[in-house]
């Protein structure tokens, strides 16, 4: 069974349909969870800065200086 992500707060969700029927709180234009489209890894990388986390859930709880928007970490693919 496959895992489906929020790019934007790590949220786990088992399919995509529940995934995208859901608000996220973190999604910077205020509007549902988007998909992260990369594969799952053992690390996930913030594409601002560079830096590592074990989870996307973990990478998007804290914030990036180095992110133009003045936002969280954002996962590169």
């Amino acid at each position: 069974m496959a895992n489906y992500y929020c790019k934007w707060c790590g949220q786990k969700y088992s399919s995509v349909l529940s995934l995208t029927s859901h608000s996220c709180s973190k999604n910077p234009n205020g509007k549902k969870h988007e998909l992260y489209e990369g594969s799952e890894k053992s690390k996930y990388t913030c594409k601002w800065c560079g830096q590592q986390y074990s989870s996307i859930l973990s990478l998007t709880s804290h914030s990036c200086s180095k992110n133009p928007n003045g936002k969280k970490h954002e996962p590169a693919l």
